[in-house]
């Protein structure tokens, strides 16, 4: 007997989002997945002058916010991998991201001096946590905490659990890119979601390598998703916060499977060094996380324990 699939897709938080449940009731759960990602969308962004990230941004230096325990702990995630300066991952980045503008109308590159007075409002170190009342603190007037890069995938989680414990055993989350499986595919040979990896350095579709999911994740960054072009120079929309410029890298994109999605977006940020083979060996480093790196130059890079086809044998997803 084969179950009922349920699938939806919607737009919502700048991106299209797909939903496909296995469940008998997969119609009413995915009603609740919308209204839990909305949700999400309002408290957590940083486009919403009320949310209460903002509320958290418009008292930097003043006073610290309460906020919910859910935003309390993913604040508390980045900030803990914000500390690491040997990555690019940083959520206190906000200021540089507000004066680049990249991905809209405006977007332009900030004299020298506006870069320098904001690189010294990046400090993640300056977030002030407190456990007991779940407040939130930035020390400086100017400071403002930035969770896109590391939200999506946070958001993903938590709509796959509460899907888990309403009974379904399989189905398919894509929040903009972010991909993530619950157990494994009715419809697939190999039981598998089988995800293509976009090469970022060729038109949509076209596709380097096939990665067969079961109850994983897969997210991933490139510099060609939002950028803008100056004078023939093209900046591309992952700032350094040491540098306050984009990122300087040899490498196109890079993706990760891991079991958390927010561990992936996490990593497909903090991955991205200075060249594609620094970023292989260091993510060879953590565990629970395997990647595929494509430089600039086209050259494909995995970790060791990676698993991908590069002629796909069943249909995607």
């Amino acid at each position: 007997m084969t179950m009922n699939s349920y699938s939806a897709r919607f737009e919502m938080m700048g991106t299209f989002i797909d939903l496909v449940v296995y469940h008998p009731n997969g119609e009413q759960l995915i009603k609740d997945a919308y209204i839990q990602l909305k949700d999400y969308a309002t408290r957590f962004t940083v486009n919403q002058a009320d949310s209460e990230l903002m509320r958290v941004n418009q008292n930097a230096g003043i006073a610290p916010i309460v906020v919910a325990p859910d935003l309390f702990e993913l604040i508390k995630l980045g900030q803990h991998y914000s500390e690491d300066m040997s990555t690019p991952f940083n959520i206190a980045i906000g200021p540089l991201v507000k004066t680049w503008r990249i991905g809209f109308q405006e977007a332009t590159v900030p004299p020298p001096e506006v870069i320098d007075e904001k690189l010294a409002l990046v400090d993640p170190t300056q977030i002030m946590l407190n456990e007991q009342e779940h407040s939130v603190f930035l020390r400086q007037t100017g400071m403002e905490i930035d969770l896109g890069a590391i939200a999506k995938g946070y958001f993903a989680d938590q709509v796959k659990q509460r899907l888990i414990d309403a009974g379904v055993a399989s189905g398919f989350i894509s929040l903009g890119g972010n991909v993530l499986t619950i157990g494994h595919s009715p419809k697939n040979a190999n039981r598998a979601w089988n995800v293509g990896i976009q090469n970022p350095l060729s038109k949509r579709g076209d596709v380097i390598r096939i990665v067969p999911l079961q109850g994983m994740s897969m997210v991933t960054s490139g510099i060609n998703e939002r950028f803008f072009e100056l004078n023939g120079q093209r900046y591309h929309h992952l700032l350094d916060g040491k540098t306050g410029m984009p990122i300087s890298t040899d490498i196109a994109s890079l993706t990760i499977v891991s079991e958390r999605s927010v561990d992936g977006e996490i990593w497909s940020t903090a991955g991205f060094l200075p060249s594609a083979l620094q970023s292989i060996r260091y993510l060879n480093t953590i565990e629970g996380i395997e990647a595929v790196v494509v430089s600039i130059q086209g050259e494909v890079m995995t970790t060791d324990g990676f698993v991908g086809h590069k002629h796909p044998t069943d249909s995607v997803t």
